[in-house]
C-alpha cells in the first residue's frame, strides 16, 4: 500500500460524513459542518461544484450514473443530479424514519435508521419494500446501524457502531451472518470491492481492514503509521486501485493510497 498525494479541498474545511466515487477522477462528499454536498476533481484538487442544503447531510451514494442521494437530518432524502462538472438539486423524498446510511440496491435504495434501529429497502418514491428492525425481528439486532455497502449478489452489509459488528443481510433483509472480531472498534465507512471483499474504516482502532466474508477473515491493511487516524468514510476507484479515506474530524484534505 503506497501513500499518494492528498486530495485538497480548497479553502474550506469539511466535516466529511461520507463520500463516494462518481468516476475514477471525481468524488462526491457530504459535508456536515458546511451543510453541503461537494463534487471534487481528485486529479486537479478542484472543487467543481457544491450545493448548500436546507438540512445537514449525512450519508451519500450514487443511485445511477448521473444521480446521487444523501440522507438528511430531518427525515428526508435529497436526490442530486450529477453532471460532468455540476451538481443540480433534484427531488426530495420524505421518509417516516430518521435515516442515516444509504446505498443503491437494484433499482431501489437501502437505508439504515434509528428509533427503533433498523434497515429498510425503499423505492425512489418512498414505498417500503422490505424492513427489519429490533421490533420486527423480536430481538436486539441493531444498536446504531449506519454505513451500508451492497454487492453484486444482492448482499447488504451494515456497520453497527455500538455493537462493533458488521451485519450481512440478503435482498429480503434476512440476516445471513454477523461479523464480530475483537479487533473491530466502531466500524464506520464500508466499501464493497467485489462480492467477497469489503474495505472498512475501523475508527476506534485507527486502521483500515479488508474483510473476506466467505472466509470469515479480516486483515489490517492500513494503520496509524500510514497516516490513518479515526477513519470515518472511504471510497475506492477500481480502475486506478486508489483508496480514498476521510478522517473523523474537520479536514481540508482526503488521504489517498495506491493498492498493489
Amino acid at each position: 500500500m503506497k501513500r499518494q498525494p492528498d486530495v485538497l479541498l480548497g479553502n474550506e474545511k469539511h466535516d466529511i460524513v461520507d463520500m463516494t466515487a462518481v468516476s475514477c477522477h471525481k468524488i462526491i462528499l457530504s459535508s456536515k459542518n458546511r451543510k453541503k454536498v461537494v463534487l471534487v476533481d481528485t486529479i486537479t484538487d478542484t472543487v467543481l461544484s457544491d450545493i448548500v442544503l436546507k438540512a445537514q447531510p449525512r450519508f451519500i451514494c450514487m443511485t445511477g450514473s448521473q444521480q446521487a442521494a444523501t440522507t438528511l437530518d430531518n427525515n428526508k432524502i435529497q436526490f442530486i443530479k450529477v453532471n460532468d462538472t455540476l451538481l443540480i438539486d433534484d427531488s426530495i423524498l420524505d421518509v417516516d424514519v430518521d435515516v442515516f446510511g444509504i446505498a443503491p440496491h437494484n433499482n431501489n435504495i437501502v437505508v439504515s435508521y434509528s428509533a427503533p434501529p433498523g434497515v429498510q429497502i425503499i423505492s425512489k418514491i418512498g414505498t417500503v419494500i422490505h424492513k427489519i428492525d429490533n421490533t420486527t425481528a423480536g430481538r436486539e439486532v441493531f444498536n446504531k446501524p449506519r454505513y451500508i455497502a451492497t454487492t453484486s449478489d444482492g448482499s447488504i452489509y451494515v456497520t453497527d457502531w455500538e455493537t462493533n459488528k458488521i451485519i450481512r443481510l440478503d435482498a429480503t433483509l434476512t440476516i445471513l451472518h454477523t461479523f464480530a472480531w475483537p479487533i473491530l472498534g466502531r466500524p464506520h465507512g464500508i466499501f464493497s470491492m467485489n462480492r467477497d471483499q469489503l474495505l472498512v474504516c475501523n475508527k476506534q482502532k485507527n486502521n483500515i481492514v479488508l474483510i473476506e466474508p466467505s472466509k470469515s477473515s479480516m486483515t489490517v491493511i492500513l494503520v496509524k503509521q500510514h497516516g490513518v487516524e479515526k477513519p470515518c468514510s472511504i471510497c475506492f476507484c477500481m480502475e486506478q486501485k486508489k483508496l480514498y479515506v476521510a478522517p473523523y474530524n474537520v479536514t481540508s484534505s482526503i488521504l489517498v493510497y495506491k493498492l498493489p
